[in-house]
């Protein structure tokens, strides 16, 4: 198995992957959209499992400043089982180390069993705290919170 970052070549593949992954869902739901790929591509912090070239996974993340000090930010992981959650992990760790950032963060679902896993076994500490989210706009109007930081 292959951890690599993307391009845009790949953005096709990524978003047929994650559509995929998720089902049907209302736009604002997917996040390998062309400019939002353009984005991750750009982080240093996202990447790709690929076996025998096809994708088996994908992590979306980015640097976040908060004052004085950075968190890289997971802001979507999906893969194929375990061992590629284990792997994608892996390199978004290595690539915050190797920028100097010591802080990786990601919303989980306690119901991801295999996300947690994997956490887990990249010495990840869950919980207690509870993430509150608002979504302004027509979008909280309609209520629409799914996609929200998932």
């Amino acid at each position: 198995m292959v951890f690599r970052d993307f391009a845009e070549p790949d953005f096709a593949r990524l978003e047929a992957y994650e559509k995929a992954k998720l089902g049907e869902q209302p736009p604002h739901v997917y996040r390998c959209t062309p400019a939002g790929l353009r984005f991750f591509s750009r982080s240093g912090h996202s990447f790709m499992a690929l076996e025998e070239e096809r994708i088996v996974g994908f992590a979306l993340a980015q640097a976040l400043w908060q004052g004085d000090q950075v968190t890289v930010l997971l802001t979507r992981i999906l893969a194929d089982a375990q061992e590629v959650y284990q792997g994608l992990l892996g390199a978004v760790v290595k690539s915050a180390y190797d920028a100097g950032v010591y802080e990786v963060a990601l919303h989980l679902d306690p119901a991801h069993t295999e996300l947690k896993s994997a956490l887990e076994a990249h010495s990840f500490v869950l919980g207690p705290k509870i993430l509150a989210v608002r979504v302004l706009g027509s979008r909280g109007q309609r209520q629409e919170v799914q996609g929200v930081l998932e």
